[in-house]
């Protein structure tokens, strides 16, 4: 354990407390009816193995790829499983809030106190309608009505009025002195849908600021960062902790589903969610239908995906921006390789030529009347763009103009005004004087 990171202070009191809670059973089990004995491990494993604490609660996982060339390690630490649908949220940042106070405060986390989340839930719930009836919100619409707030997700405008307006956001997340030690606290929200960042530019520009300064932030014995996010991610919220200390730096994510996946393939995703379907009505559930088990694979792969982009990012490995940028340019560029049905490989080296000009004008045709919008709209914001996004996008210039002499050629286009082709291709050009 004393290995596990620089920065022990907080793992160590979080393995004390849940050590605490194990104790607790075991006495319960110990001095229990036999007829009840097994419960209370079933109440707190969910039926994982009893194996020691430091094997089953804090896992160290290792992060190097394309994006993470140099090798950065996060902890999962698994915290009390959400049973309810829909609290996620609550989950979220009752665990946030719980992490960044042992932090501040040199204090256990409860985040295996049953009493304790459900407690914070049902005030959250209560500052909820309050909040509304303060700020004279329509009580018959959503998000506002009791159903919603009783029943619902934790919605994002949730979030932003317990920010706000919240005593226990507000201290939390304040910058503060304790003991000498200054403690600069951040706290962002990142939405990240099918490879996405849904954040708007200046939110992403707000964003960018933070990464730089926690990368550029020199630790003192009386100066720490902590930044904290939460990121809603397709259908999920989980929390993100980024810790910059003398001791060290530490990432630590919290996902009230427990599950370490984080290094699971597409297969292994699969799989899981297979078997899952088969667990769900010895668990009172109905099988998921196809569209939700789609949802839960790509909710998982963007789980994977927006925890490497984010250290990425706040290591200053890579850029926000250029991310959204190569993204934004795949926008307008996979759907013309799904339209002439060919793999990347493929489209790289295609050409016209006398057998298939015909059948690619068409298709280049149709793209361009479809997608001259987008390709338009992507001007100004080409920002590092990677080598394969520029050989595809070169690509598209060689066969955008090879439809449009295909087009002149033929009198296809006797229109006094230009045709999509001719857009398309201006716009594409325009675009590659700054790739």
């Amino acid at each position: 354990m004393e290995n596990l990171h620089p920065a022990q202070e907080i793992i160590l009191n979080i393995v004390s407390e849940i050590q605490k809670h194990h104790d607790f059973i075991n006495y319960m089990n110990s001095n229990s009816q036999k007829i009840k004995q097994g419960l209370w491990i079933q109440q707190y494993f969910k039926n994982e193995p009893n194996i020691p604490i430091i094997q089953n609660i804090i896992r160290v996982v290792e992060l190097q790829n394309e994006y993470i060339p140099i090798k950065q390690h996060f902890h999962h630490i698994l915290v009390h499983k959400q049973n309810v649908p829909n609290l996620c949220g609550y989950h979220a940042t009752y665990n946030l809030i719980q992490c960044v106070q042992s932090i501040k405060y040199k204090i256990p986390p409860l985040f295996y106190n049953i009493a304790a989340f459900w407690i914070y839930v049902k005030r959250t719930q209560d500052f909820l309608r309050q909040y509304r009836n303060k700020y004279q919100l329509d009580s018959t619409i959503w998000p506002w009505r009791d159903s919603d707030i009783e029943k619902g997700d934790f919605e994002r405008t949730y979030l932003k009025s317990c920010l706000h307006a919240k005593p226990l956001f507000k201290t939390t997340f304040q910058n503060e002195i304790i003991q000498d030690i200054k403690y600069l606290v951040t706290n962002d929200t990142i939405f990240f849908q099918y490879g996405n960042v849904i954040n708007g530019y200046n939110e992403r520009v707000a964003l960018q600021k933070k990464f730089d300064q926690f990368k550029e932030f020199k630790p003192s014995n009386n100066e720490e960062l902590i930044q904290t996010y939460m990121l809603g991610v397709t259908n999920h919220w989980i929390c993100f902790v980024a810790y910059k200390s003398i001791q060290g730096t530490q990432f630590i994510v919290m996902d009230s589903r427990n599950r370490d996946f984080f290094l699971w393939n597409q297969q292994q995703i699969r799989d899981f969610l297979q078997q899952d379907q088969l667990e769900r009505p010895k668990r009172g559930q109905n099988p998921l239908n196809q569209f939700y088990l789609d949802l839960y694979e790509q909710g998982m792969k963007d789980l994977q995906q927006i925890i490497t982009l984010l250290i990425s990012w706040i290591t200053g490995q890579t850029k926000l921006e250029s991310y959204v940028s190569n993204q934004k340019i795949r926008v307008f560029l996979n759907p013309l390789i799904e339209l002439l049905e060919i793999s990347q490989n493929e489209y790289l080296n295609l050409k016209f030529n006398n057998q298939n000009e015909a059948n690619l004008y068409q298709i280049m045709a149709l793209w361009a009347d479809q997608y001259i919008i987008t390709v338009s709209e992507f001007i100004g914001n080409a920002i590092n763009i990677t080598q394969i996004n520029k050989a595809l996008f070169l690509k598209s210039i060689e066969l955008a103009q090879s439809a449009l002499e295909y087009q002149t050629k033929n009198g296809l286009w006797n229109q006094q005004k230009q045709s999509p082709l001719h857009s398309i291709l201006k716009c594409l050009k325009i675009i590659n004087q700054s790739i």
